[in-house]
C-alpha cells in the first residue's frame, strides 16, 4: 500500500482502498476445522464431562493420528492446544515446550491460527514466548495480507495506534486496517475506532494482558 500511496492522489487512494476492502469482505469464507479434528475434540469434551480417561485417550489418539498420518494441520493445532492445557483427568501437566514445538512447525507452514496465536503470545510475552511487539505486528499483518484475517487487522491497527512499536504509527495504514476490521464486524473495532482514532484525542489503553483484552471485547 505504501507504493500505491506514493504514486496516486489521496482521493484516488481512498477509493482504491475502499474497493479492495469491500471486495475482500465478499470473498472471505468462514474457516472450518477439519472433520477429523472436530471428532477428536468432541471425544475429548465428552470424556472430560463423563470422567472417562479412555474416551479422552481416544480423542487424543485421533488428534495425533491426524497430525502424523494425515498431516492434518487442524489436528496438529488442536494437539498443541491440548498439550498446552494439560489434563487434570489424565494427570497430565501442561507441556509448554511440546505445544510450542508444534506451533512453530505450523507457523513455518503458514497456518493462520498458529500465526495469530504466536502473535498474541509475543505481544504479551507469555506461553513460553519472549515479549516482542515488533514480531507480533509482523505476524498479524502477515495474517491479514495472506489470510485476510480481520481479527488480526484489528489488533495490528491497535498496536500501531498505541505506538507499541516505535515508528509504526502510520495513520493511513491504521485507517486501512481498522476499516477492514469494522467492515468485517470484528468485536470492539467500531468502538475503538470511535474512541481512540476518530475522536481527535489519543488515549492510551494501558493493556496489561492483550489476550484477555481481546476476549473481553
Amino acid at each position: 500500500m505504501r507504493v500505491i500511496w506514493a504514486v496516486c492522489g489521496k482521493i484516488q487512494c481512498s477509493i482504491m482502498i475502499k474497493k479492495r476492502l469491500i471486495t475482500a469482505l465478499f470473498i472471505i469464507q468462514p474457516v472450518l476445522a477439519s472433520p477429523l479434528s472436530e471428532g477428536a475434540l468432541r471425544l475429548i469434551k465428552i470424556g472430560n464431562e463423563i470422567g472417562s480417561p479412555a474416551v479422552v485417550t481416544n480423542g487424543q489418539s485421533l488428534l495425533l493420528k491426524g497430525m502424523f498420518k494425515f498431516n492434518d494441520l487442524d489436528s496438529a493445532y488442536e494437539a498443541s492446544k491440548q498439550a498446552r492445557l494439560g489434563s487434570a483427568l489424565m494427570g497430565h501437566p501442561p507441556q509448554i515446550a511440546i505445544a510450542n514445538k508444534i506451533l512453530s512447525k505450523l507457523l513455518k507452514q503458514g497456518y493462520d491460527p498458529a500465526i495469530y496465536d504466536s502473535a498474541l503470545y509475543l505481544l504479551d510475552g507469555g506461553g513460553g514466548f519472549a515479549k516482542n511487539e515488533l514480531m507480533a505486528l509482523k505476524l498479524l499483518e502477515e495474517s491479514v495480507e495472506v489470510h485476510a484475517n480481520a481479527q488480526s487487522a484489528f489488533i495490528a491497527a491497535v498496536i500501531r495506534n498505541e505506538s507499541l512499536v516505535p515508528g509504526t504509527k502510520d495513520m493511513r495504514r491504521i485507517d486501512e486496517l481498522i476499516t477492514y476490521a469494522v467492515l468485517n464486524k470484528v468485536k470492539g473495532a467500531t468502538k475503538y475506532q470511535a474512541q481512540h482514532i476518530d475522536s481527535g484525542r489519543w488515549r492510551s489503553l494501558k493493556v496489561k494482558n492483550w489476550r484477555k483484552w481481546i476476549a473481553s471485547q
